[in-house]
């Protein structure tokens, strides 16, 4: 069996989020489904977006937590 994992960053409506993500999900997974992938699920990861230095401390960014959304599909 063969594992696929595909960043889901879904664009979310003011009206209705859930809706809105729903929908990319349902694409991202009719899309896969054409290939032969099924869908097995969604894995959230958390982890930390390192800072840069910037050029001689112009620009320098802090690091920042984010959440990460993962689709996973297998074939």
């Amino acid at each position: 069996m063969q594992y696929k994992a595909i960043g889901f960053n879904p664009a979310a409506s003011r009206g209705d989020p859930a809706s809105s993500a729903a929908s990319d999900l349902e694409t991202l997974m009719f899309t896969q489904a054409k290939d032969g992938w099924e869908f097995v699920g969604i894995q959230n990861h958390s982890t930390t977006v390192p800072g840069s230095s910037g050029c001689f401390g112009i620009g320098a960014t802090s690091p920042y937590e984010t959440t990460l959304s993962i689709a996973v599909f297998r074939q």
